[in-house]
């Protein structure tokens, strides 16, 4: 994974860090080339810039049409720098309204015969909803609900049996998801590869993942792009073959035929911890973990 220093120093490019805030702050949650161009800014500029933010992982190419949204890593490590904290003004708020339902529009097409439309707005209103309650940076909410919203849709159907529950689903739960939860998940999908599903959530989740942890979990070669701090709701915990508490008490709820692993280990925002010992305690219990998970059987 790119380090924060390689970052920052495409960002030190004032173009390069107008492509990124202007990426970020398209309503839609992306952006086309020809979106980006203006006076003095030329295709030629903005696709150079766009090549560079995609070499260090802060923007992506999403489906077809050349479209780019930028990474859960770039919210997380510059959220703040392309857009101040500061409550949605009456535009932005019209424009997330439009946002959401194309994402909704979106998502009850990809879930076409599992849920309905109106389920999948549902759930699309009321994941950014959540968001919102605890956000520093606003305008970046239509795309963080969105991939929270289709989360929660996909583990719902796994829950429900409205999909099969192929491989095996791991939550990772711990308070603030934005340290302990985080690296293990991290530390599991590298190990892990493809064969196991990995969630996160918190029962009081933060606003965004500790850079601390960002930079040790870098340090490691693993990457926490695809993770943002989230709520614990019923349903990833219905779609889960295994859920994990690490310091939670008991915030998840019980259903049959999960398991459920209690981990004491210590919170790296503590005083005094040491984090880097924080990471290498995970990284051993996730590999203790997928010794089990072969020996188990994912609920059908």
């Amino acid at each position: 994974m790119t380090g924060a220093a390689e970052q920052a120093l495409v960002l030190g490019d004032p173009d390069a860090l107008q492509v990124l805030t202007l990426v970020m702050t398209d309503p839609r949650g992306s952006a086309g080339r020809d979106d980006l161009v203006g006076p003095g800014v030329s295709s030629r500029l903005v696709q150079a810039c766009l090549d560079r933010l995609s070499v260090v992982g802060l923007v992506e190419q999403s489906g077809a049409g050349g479209r780019y949204t930028a990474t859960a890593e770039a919210y997380m490590r510059f959220g703040s720098v392309v857009e101040p904290a500061a409550p949605p003004g009456r535009a932005t708020v019209r424009a997330h309204a439009a946002a959401l339902d194309r994402v909704a529009a979106d998502l009850a097409v990809t879930f076409r015969g599992v849920f309905s439309e109106q389920t999948v707005a549902r759930y699309v209103h009321d994941s950014y909803d959540v968001l919102a309650r605890r956000a520093r940076v606003a305008q970046h909410l239509p795309v963080l609900a969105a991939r929270f919203a289709r989360d929660r849709l996909s583990a719902l159907a796994r829950g429900e049996g409205k999909v099969p529950r192929d491989g095996t689903d791991v939550l990772f739960v711990c308070v603030r998801n934005a340290a302990r939860s985080q690296i293990a998940a991290a530390a599991l999908r590298r190990h892990a590869g493809g064969s196991v599903s990995v969630r996160t959530a918190g029962s009081a989740p933060t606003s965004g993942i500790d850079p601390e942890v960002v930079a040790a979990i870098s340090r490691r070669g693993w990457s926490p792009a695809l993770e943002f701090p989230k709520p614990l709701t019923d349903e990833v915990v219905r779609g889960a073959d295994v859920v994990v508490s690490l310091g939670c008490g008991d915030a998840c709820p019980v259903y049959p035929g999960r398991h459920y692993l209690d981990w004491d280990v210590l919170d790296p925002a503590e005083e005094g911890v040491d984090i880097e010992a924080v990471v290498t305690d995970l990284e051993w219990r996730v590999l203790g973990l997928l010794r089990q998970i072969g020996a188990w059987s994912p609920t059908r």
